[in-house]
């Protein structure tokens, strides 16, 4: 029984079908990926601060690229610019290429100049230099959450849709069933990979408590435009809330920003007052986006950890409950490698990659927290 119909319970599904498992029913409150996935901008990097990041991303984007022939996954590996405005923040971006490079993602230092060969049209007087993460990119995520969807479809898996869980009931340390809104619905094995206010809730219901707040953000879409951003994404690193822009495959140019505001607030929420935050210092940056008609504005949520790192793995002291959430914005990157790792803990007893025991509940209760700072885009 998996709990959460969004991407990571739709890879922790395709794991575990394709592993020759029977009998897998996923519950989801509304529709498909109507949580956090399909708000979500669909980019990719392995360049983050914490070797767990980077070790299980790394893992992720190469899951990523054999699903483009096993799936018939959409993606391309355009690359991440990250802008400094700051001198300093070069030398930062210098000790953390050397961190990424020992870990086998290849980012590197860029001057200014080097930065307008990669994007035409940045405001070079705002520009200390960069660094660019070739390996990362970004994909159209409702195509490709559709196609593995259909797969696991035909792989046998029972869908079960506007069907919310209320509570998990349990005897002798093992979880027995789940009620739902639609009636108790019995398992062997329980695996919560709903939203972060979801999972938390849910999970209350046993005595756990999950620290996951899921943290309000907000987005603008432009009309279509040919294309104008030459990377997956940019990043404006030095301004405060880290905005980023970004383009669809249908030409759509994406604003986003984090702005402080009131933690978990209702999906459909609309705060009109955002989008000169969000838009002016790109424009700044980039100043023909100027220009660019918006047309429309969403929010999303960051399922957020206190350490900005997922919980996986076991729930003690359950036998057979497991937990895959808190993904702090990044659980479409590392959907596929979120799969792995579930299926290894549920199959084998561990994963096949160790420093995903690092990232288990427990580590809260023991003070084992894990420091990133990259949490955007």
């Amino acid at each position: 029984m998996i709990v959460g119909g969004g991407i990571s319970g739709l890879f922790i599904t395709y794991e575990l079908a394709k592993r020759g498992v029977k009998d897998v029913t996923v519950i989801e409150q509304s529709y498909l990926g109507s949580g956090a996935s399909f708000r979500n901008v669909g980019c990719f990097r392995a360049s983050f601060t914490s070797e767990e990041h980077v070790v299980l991303m790394r893992k992720s984007i190469e899951l990523w690229l054999r699903y483009r022939e096993e799936l018939g996954i959409e993606l391309e590996q355009s690359g991440y610019l990250w802008i400094a405005r700051k001198h300093e923040t070069v030398e930062s971006f210098r000790k953390l290429s050397m961190f990424h490079n020992s870990l086998g993602v290849p980012t590197r230092v860029l001057s200014a100049d080097e930065v307008l060969e990669i994007q035409p049209g940045i405001n070079k007087n705002l520009v200390a230099g960069g660094l660019f993460d070739p390996v990362a990119g970004r994909m159209p995520i409702l195509k490709n959450i559709v196609k593995l969807y259909l797969r696991v479809k035909n792989l046998g898996v029972k869908f079960l849709f506007y069907t919310k869980a209320l509570r998990l009931k349990t005897s002798d340390y093992k979880v027995h069933a789940v009620e739902t809104s639609q009636g108790v619905i019995e398992g062997d094995v329980f695996i919560i990979a709903a939203g972060g206010r979801g999972s938390r809730e849910l999970l209350s219901t046993v005595g756990v408590k999950v620290p996951i707040i899921d943290e309000t953000r907000y987005a603008v879409i432009s009309e279509p435009y040919a294309r104008f951003i030459r990377t997956a994404i940019i990043i404006d690193w030095d301004t405060p809330g880290a905005p980023y822009v970004t383009q669809t495959d249908h030409g759509g140019i994406i604003f986003a920003r984090n702005i402080p505001e009131e933690p978990e607030a209702p999906i459909t929420s609309h705060k009109m007052d955002s989008l000169g935050l969000l838009v002016k210092p790109l424009i700044e940056l980039i100043p023909v986006l100027k220009h660019v008609n918006l047309v429309r504005s969403w929010i999303g949520y960051y399922d957020t950890t206190p350490d900005h790192h997922p919980i996986y793995g076991p729930v003690k002291p359950y036998e057979n409950l497991f937990i895959a959430a808190g993904f702090s914005g990044h659980g479409v990157m590392m959907a596929p490698i979120t799969g792995t790792v579930i299926a290894d803990w549920v199959l084998n007893g561990k994963p096949s990659i160790s420093i995903a025991e690092k990232l288990m509940l427990e580590r809260f209760e023991k003070g084992q927290l894990i420091k990133e700072l990259a949490v955007v885009g």
